[in-house]
Parts: C-alpha cells; structure tokens; sequence
C-alpha cells in the first residue's frame, strides 16, 4: 500500500492530523492505521462483571479510536499552561492561539459550550490565598467538560467526518517498526491477523500515545531518532467525599495545584479531577494495570477523585524512565495479586495496612469495587510517597479535610510520556519525513495539547509538497 500521509495511532494527536488537513482543503491521500477498534465496537466488559477481565490482545479502555479520551472524563484544559511543555517548543502565544482555534473545533463536533473555572472572582482568591500560605501555586485553568458518554459521542461523529470525507482508516493493525531509507521514513511494517505488510509513505507520523510511548521509545534506539529521557510522573488517585472538595468543585471544578514539598523539593501536582467521578483501571500490554479516573455528564457519585502525581527527573547514567515507572507499577500489582492497591491516609500515617472490612464501614466508599486493600507503602519509592504525603497535607490547608484519615489512596497512577523527542517549531525530527506528536513524542499531556499538536501538524502537512 502506498499513501502520502500515513498516521500511526488514532488518538487525538492522530485524529486532529487528518481533520486540520480536511479543513484545509488538502487532497492528500491518507491513512490511519490504529491497534484498536472503531469507537462504536469499543466496550469495557468490567461494566457488566463488575471487575477488570484483563481483555486480550488490549485493553479497550486505552486502545481504539480516539485512544484513552474516549473513556476519560473528557476534560479539556483552556490554558497553555496546562498539558505539558509544548508551548516551550512552540511559544506560549501561539499555543494559546492554537488551544483556542482546537476548541472551536471541538465545539462544531458536539462540545458542551459550558465552560468551568471562570467568574467566581472572590472566591478563587479565597482559594489562592489559602493554596499560597501552603506553599502551593493555584493555576488558572478554564476546563471545558465533555464527560465520558458524551466524549465517546464526539469523538464517534469525528471518526465518521474522517471516513465519509475519504480518509482510510485501517482498525486492528499494529504497527511494528519503521521503514527508514537512510536517514529519511518511508513508511511502516504493520501486522493484522497475523500477516505483515509494508505501507509506504511520503510522510508518516507517530501518534501512539501513553500507551506506546514504551515502543517509540524502543525505536528511537533501533533507529537513531534524536531523543532524550524527560520527566516520568509517579503517583496515586485520591479518594474524597465530594463534600470536602465542595467549595473548589463548584469553582473552580478542577483543582491544578503544583508544590515542591520538603525535603526533596521535586514537583509534585494535581491532575485530572472528576467531581462526581469513578476510579477506573487500564490494563497496558505487559499485563501492568493502573489507575485512572473519569466523570460522567449526567451519572455521579458521592466521591471525588484527582491524581497526586510526583514527577522525577533523572540523569546519568540512568536513561530508562519509563522502564523504571513500569516497575514500580509491577510491584504493586504483585502486592495486589494484579489488581489496583487502596490504603487510607490513616493507616499509612500508621504505619498500617488497610482490611476490606475496614473500607466497608468507612464514610468514603471506593468507587473501583474490585481494588484490592492493603499496604501501597510497600511498593511505592520512599522518595515519592514521602512527597504525596507532605503534599497532601499542603492541601489539606487549602480543602480542610482532604488528608483525612478516611481518604482513600490507590496505586499506582503512572504516566508514560518520559522519552522527549527532539524537533524543531515545524515538528520536523532529524528523520526526514518523520514526525512524532502527542503523549509518546514526550511533549503533551491531556487531550486538548494532543489535538493542538495534532492540528500544528495537520495545517503543515498540508503546506508541504
């Protein structure tokens, strides 16, 4: 098979590639190829067991069209500052131009108009005052929600403007390495059903997000792609009573709070807030499950949940950061017999694990029922979990209550987007005809960064020869 644009991964970064080249006016052929199914044949068998199945050969949760924004909460964040260091390769004006014109996009599929996190002037003060004598940084960031039922509406009308306006989209192929021609890419080697075939491209990109930030990381040393190791983020998801992040979930409805706790001073920061949400679990291909969190439009619980993530920076000799998250990750399933670890905040200022029995007749309910309690003391590095606890009682400062001794802790929460690959403003990598967005390029984090990049990309495609 032979195409102009060829497109690993249908995720945001893929996705919003081949729509900017719609859009444009572009008459380049192009093909998607993705690992996973259409998003309407995508469904999470735990809905109906009531615990993970582990599904083979991946995890309909992460895999598929749209990649993990279709069961995620479907926030997007509004602000540059937001979403990882693209504005740093970019600038922060045009990123912020180009977060805007994205929006406006989303908003023409079926994005809800509603915007959290604005007005409300006093009362974010309130908050800030109180996350500054903390020692905490409040940052401003507009979020437009599109819960999980309504993402996976969007994202299925995105994936119908693709086909009926001529784009191949190939569902059930992996991609297995690149085909490169001295220092230039000239497509891919992919596998469906167990046969190999090569798709020739004048142009390929990368888009394989978390999840394949692992195999692009393995490739950029088969191939000599210019990359280096970036930050890994380390973590848990927090568990609260929704009545304890009342105030911050009516104004501001996602908390991003950043901190450089004692004594090691690392950074460590809020993420991905689900008022109402649900603690879910996503299952990688090396068997490693991890937790995750999401929020429905209309469905709601009595909990709230956010990720605490702890972000670590390392340096010679060691250049393995993702590897090195994956064990940690492996352990603590080891110590939950494969499924998601829970301990309250209590018991680990205790010093104690946490029984099930414990969980049953406590104010917070876990909204993950199959999360095996215990001790995620055992698994997590001194270095992080000495971290989350000085930050979560920072927090405590800011919503009184939110260190409590019921507040539940699941682990891990891991995010694999540590290889950075180097390009220029224009994407361009040192491979000619290469180019590598999104969460596994290194440089975005979230959906509506990935779909920027994926947009940048798309209107320069559509300019070359």
């Amino acid at each position: 098979m032979k195409t102009d644009i060829l497109i690993v991964g249908a995720g945001p970064a893929g996705i919003f590639t081949a729509l900017e080249m719609l859009r444009q006016g572009s008459r380049k052929k192009i093909v998607i190829v993705e690992k996973g199914a259409a998003i309407e044949r995508r469904h999470c068998p735990k809905v109906k067991t009531g615990e993970c199945m582990n599904c083979k050969p991946y995890c309909h949760i992460t895999t598929g069209f749209s990649g993990a924004g279709a069961f995620s909460d479907g926030k997007l964040s509004l602000s540059y500052e937001v979403g990882g260091q693209l504005p740093e390769l970019i600038g922060e004006d045009y990123a912020q131009k180009m977060i805007d014109y994205t929006d406006k996009i989303y908003l023409e599929f079926g994005a809800d108009s509603h915007v959290e996190g604005i007005g409300q002037g006093e009362e974010i003060k309130k908050i800030r005052l109180r996350a500054i004598r903390a020692g905490l940084k409040l940052v401003d960031c507009p979020i437009r929600h599109l819960g999980t039922e309504k993402a996976q509406q969007l994202y299925h009308a995105i994936q119908q403007h693709l086909v009926e306006n001529g784009v191949e989209i190939y569902f059930g192929y992996n991609c297995n390495n690149l085909l490169l021609d001295g220092q230039r890419c000239i497509g891919v080697e992919v596998e469906h059903k167990g046969v190999k075939e090569e798709i020739r491209a004048e142009h390929t990109v990368v888009a394989t997000g978390r999840r394949g930030a692992d195999w692009l990381e393995k490739l950029c040393g088969e191939h000599g792609i210019a990359h280096q190791p970036g930050t890994v983020d380390i973590g848990v998801r927090v568990e609260v009573r929704n009545e304890v992040m009342e105030t911050v979930n009516r104004v501001l409805y996602e908390s991003k709070l950043v901190g450089y706790p004692k004594p090691f001073k690392d950074k460590v920061r809020t993420f991905c807030q689900n008022p109402g949400g649900f603690v879910s679990q996503e299952n990688y291909d090396n068997d490693l499950a991890v937790v995750n969190g999401h929020s429905y439009k209309d469905l709601k619980t009595e909990n709230t949940n956010l990720a605490i993530l702890c972000s670590h920076n390392f340096t010679h000799p060691f250049n393995q950061p993702i590897a090195y998250a994956q064990k940690v990750g492996e352990l603590t399933n080891m110590l939950g017999s494969g499924k998601i670890m829970v301990q309250r905040f209590g018991d680990i200022l205790d010093g104690k694990r946490t029984w099930q029995k414990e969980l049953v007749r406590a104010n917070v309910r876990p909204t993950l029922p199959d999360a095996v309690a215990g001790d995620i003391t055992a698994a997590m590095p001194y270095r992080a979990m000495t971290n989350i606890i000085h930050f979560m009682q920072a927090m405590d400062e800011v919503v009184p209550g939110f260190a409590g001794s019921e507040t539940l802790l699941y682990s891990p929460e891991l995010k694999f987007y540590s290889n950075k690959i180097r390009m220029d403003a224009e994407m361009n990598t040192n491979i000619q005809g290469l180019y590598c967005l999104g969460d596994s390029s290194g440089w975005t984090r979230g959906l509506m960064m990935a779909s920027v990049m994926g947009v940048i990309m798309g209107q320069q495609l559509s300019r070359k020869a």
